[in-house]
């Protein structure tokens, strides 16, 4: 594969073992890594633009502005112009396109954009190339922009597939999306609500969405030979006005666990945002994989499982997502030191370390601890940081870390 910008070339595979990989400074790697800098980026973020990973290429959040310039163009069509066309400059640094992008998650910072931002994110990809995607409002992002785009991309296309389950086992899309997409052996389900397949109805308890949710997800997971226990990862995300642990929570978790045996959930991070799609008021997204005989919980003894989720991480082959954590402190750096070192014990466990993470993302209570956060995050992540998505999120804590780590 030619790349067409400066790249940092990490771990080839020893020709000794498969389970040995190529010092370079201090680390170890098994899995090959390629660290994407497009030339139409300025240097010096917190946060690579794009990591190649085996065949997996992850894409920090781009937001409306221009990567060099920080020029933001007016109007939410060409807002959207600005974020894909960023995209495209890393997929094409990587030798992609956008018909290898397998899912996105598109962050809006006002609903009412969703149908202008559609018109012009769908002309990106066309039908038959569209990926799974998860669209939603959150009350804050980076830079005051008014959009944020978060896309993984996949680069063997002879291994990209949709899923379609059965007419009528799941409600029309509303977008320009496809319910599931498999790239390799991983399954990226589209962010999916609580509306009846055949009539399009809405219960109006957070109980009674969620079960329709978690149905809905169901059918796009038998479609694919799958069920709920296969997933690897879980973003649940709800409205709730009281805040992200109040009673809304705790009903809508009385529902999600029944779809999981005790020790099967996933690992998952949750939050509470300001606007769905329509009228919902809980959407979920699934990750998941068919390589089920190597896919484990790793969970250091310290840490609390629960009915919902792996508490730790769960890792599937040489790959690792850990649950959202948030930390103890009474500020940003405490909590995000406090976070990060959660993580850390969780790498560890899975024989891995901070190098290892490829993929965060970041949830603050306030768009304005984002010069405190980074402070945080170079310390942990000095050279060749992760891809990074930051968001401002309703919650009750200052900050909470999800991270995906390759070994």
């Amino acid at each position: 594969m030619k790349l067409k910008s400066t790249v940092c070339l990490i771990g080839f595979l020893s020709l000794l073992s498969p389970l040995a990989g190529i010092l370079i400074g201090e680390h170890h790697y098994k899995v090959e890594r390629q660290f994407i800098y497009p030339d139409e980026f300025a240097a010096g973020k917190p946060y690579t633009p794009g990591i190649l990973v085996d065949d997996y290429l992850y894409i920090s959040g781009q937001i409306d502005r221009d990567p060099k310039t920080g020029d933001q163009p007016d109007g939410i069509a060409d807002q959207t112009r600005m974020a894909m066309d960023n995209m495209g400059h890393v997929l094409r640094a990587a030798g992609m396109d956008f018909s290898n992008v397998v899912t996105c998650h598109v962050q809006l910072a006002d609903m009412d954009n969703y149908k202008d931002m559609n018109e012009v994110y769908g002309s990106y990809f066309g039908p038959e190339h569209f990926p799974a995607r998860t669209t939603l409002e959150f009350p804050g992002l980076p830079g005051n922009a008014n959009l944020e785009v978060t896309c993984i991309a996949y680069a063997d296309k002879s291994k990209i597939s949709i899923v379609i389950p059965p007419e009528g086992s799941i409600p029309a899309a509303m977008g320009p999306y496809r319910p599931g997409v498999w790239a390799g052996d991983m399954l990226y389900v589209s962010g999916s609500g609580g509306r009846h397949p055949q009539t399009n109805e809405i219960d109006p308890t957070i109980e009674g969405q969620t079960e329709q949710t978690m149905k809905n997800i169901g059918a796009i997971l038998n479609a694919a030979g799958l069920d709920h226990e296969d997933a690897v990862f879980v973003n649940v995300y709800f409205l709730d006005p009281e805040g992200n642990r109040g009673p809304v929570y705790g009903r809508l978790n009385s529902v999600y666990k029944n779809f999981f045996t005790i020790g099967s959930a996933s690992s998952r991070a949750s939050f509470c945002v300001s606007r769905l799609p329509g009228t919902i008021s809980t959407e979920i997204t699934f990750v998941a994989t068919r390589d089920s005989g190597n896919k484990g919980r790793v969970v250091p003894g310290y840490m609390r499982t629960s009915p919902t989720s792996s508490g730790g991480g769960v890792l599937a082959g040489d790959t690792l997502w850990t649950s959202g954590k948030s930390g103890a402190g009474e500020t940003v750096a405490e909590q995000m030191r406090d976070s990060l070192e959660k993580i850390r014990d969780t790498l560890n466990l899975a024989g891995m370390d901070m190098e290892h993470v490829v993929d965060a993302h970041v949830y603050l209570k306030d768009m304005a601890d984002m010069d405190e956060m980074n402070a945080v995050f170079k310390e942990y992540f000095p050279n060749n940081p992760p891809v990074r998505t930051t968001l401002q999120v309703i919650q009750s804590q200052l900050e909470q870390v999800q991270v995906m780590a390759v070994r």
